[in-house]
């Protein structure tokens, strides 16, 4: 591997894993990679503009016999997204944009850390933790 090749996406920690209701907002498999926030007791939703992000939703289940949807979401991760706005910094934090789901640059500190940005990409990678 080269160092230009060097990159931290998709190592996790398994343990940091849970299972989550799915609120409205996520409504398919489409929605599996996205970005999420708390919006309720053990109840995640799509970030939205200026939310904290919690977690990466890793997968979906809609449970129409219970009348539920459900997810596991990862909160200890390092992924890649396609930013919303502004190229963040390397070292600065993210958060949610009005593209539900994509984050932004955040100008307060949080537990999402840029590690990369391409900017021709239009993507970042980050530490989730």
């Amino acid at each position: 591997m080269f160092i230009g090749q060097l990159t931290h996406r998709g190592i996790r920690t398994e343990t940091a894993a849970a299972t989550f209701v799915l609120d409205a907002s996520i409504t398919a498999n489409t929605d599996v990679g996205k970005l999420v926030t708390l919006t309720g007791n053990h109840t995640v939703g799509l970030a939205d503009d200026g939310d904290t992000i919690f977690g990466y939703l890793e997968s979906f289940e809609d449970r129409v016999t219970e009348g539920a949807k459900l997810g596991a979401v990862s909160w200890m991760l390092c992924g890649k997204a396609t930013y919303v706005g502004t190229a963040p910094v390397v070292g600065a934090s993210l958060e949610g944009s009005a593209t539900l789901g994509s984050p932004q640059a955040s100008a307060t500190a949080n537990n999402l850390v840029v590690t990369s940005v391409d900017t021709a990409e239009g993507t970042c990678e980050y530490i989730l933790r």
